[in-house]
């Protein structure tokens, strides 16, 4: 079994989490070419959706196993902890609703991915260290996900949790149902692989890199991307105008 020093962070985690902000960084570029009308993609074929959904499994399941690894090497944590980080990620994802209502409005977001990580933080952290519970409820919430997709009510009022009204359209959207299945599908994996924050399996020693240093500073990279990609493309379409 290998070991690490509990002040010691998993390289291969934050890799994994690096190489999810590239992919990342990849399908917003692509789909702001298309949404600013440089280039005409089909933003709904098979391999730019898989790599959507790809990307946005990655880093929901990474949040999970994060939970997973901090309570493993913090043991007891006031619940305050948690409460605190979800409430600042949760913070960060309304000002994301306010700029998009600003620009470009339409399809502004109103519970994105953010929203879901910062709530998801506080509702699952308790279960970090019961690998058997989190996996069961990860099944009931990915079913009842599954169950509730397709209805549609007249008040936004249950959008959060994945009941959309009629022709909702929003640019971001991550409801509590099925996505926190996967966060806890997370939590089980972290607890299965790293149980009291050692390795379960052999890996060679980790050097630092590029991916691990993008994935340690994940919610930065992700605030900023977008500006900076947007602000690429207006100034290439300045230029070559």
């Amino acid at each position: 079994m290998g070991t690490v020093h509990v002040t010691e962070r998993f390289g291969e985690v934050d890799a994994l989490r690096g190489a999810a902000v590239l992919m990342m960084i990849v399908y917003h570029t692509l789909f702001d070419l298309d949404f600013l009308g440089v280039l005409d993609l089909d933003m709904g074929s098979p391999v730019i959706w898989f790599t959507g959904r790809l990307t946005a499994f990655l880093f929901i399941f990474l949040v999970g196993v994060s939970l997973s690894l901090s309570h493993s090497r913090r043991g007891v944590t006031s619940r305050r902890h948690y409460i605190i980080r979800g409430l600042k990620i949760f913070l960060w994802g309304m000002v994301i609703t306010a700029a998009t209502w600003i620009y470009p409005h339409n399809g502004f977001i109103v519970f994105g991915v953010l929203h879901f990580i910062g709530l998801a933080v506080i509702l699952t952290h308790p279960l970090a260290g019961r690998r058997t519970v989190a996996l069961a409820l990860s099944a009931v919430a990915i079913t009842v996900g599954v169950l509730m997709s397709g209805l549609r009510v007249e008040t936004p009022l249950l959008m959060w949790l994945g009941i959309r009204p009629h022709n909702f359209y929003t640019l971001d959207y991550f409801p509590l149902f099925p996505w926190l299945g996967v966060v806890l599908l997370g939590i089980f994996t972290g607890d299965t692989l790293y149980p009291g924050y050692r390795r379960r399996f052999g890996l060679r020693a980790w050097s630092p890199s590029l991916l691990q240093l993008i994935g340690r500073n994940s919610l930065k990279v992700y605030l900023v991307h977008q500006p900076v990609i947007v602000g690429i493309i207006w100034a290439a379409m300045y230029l070559t105008s």
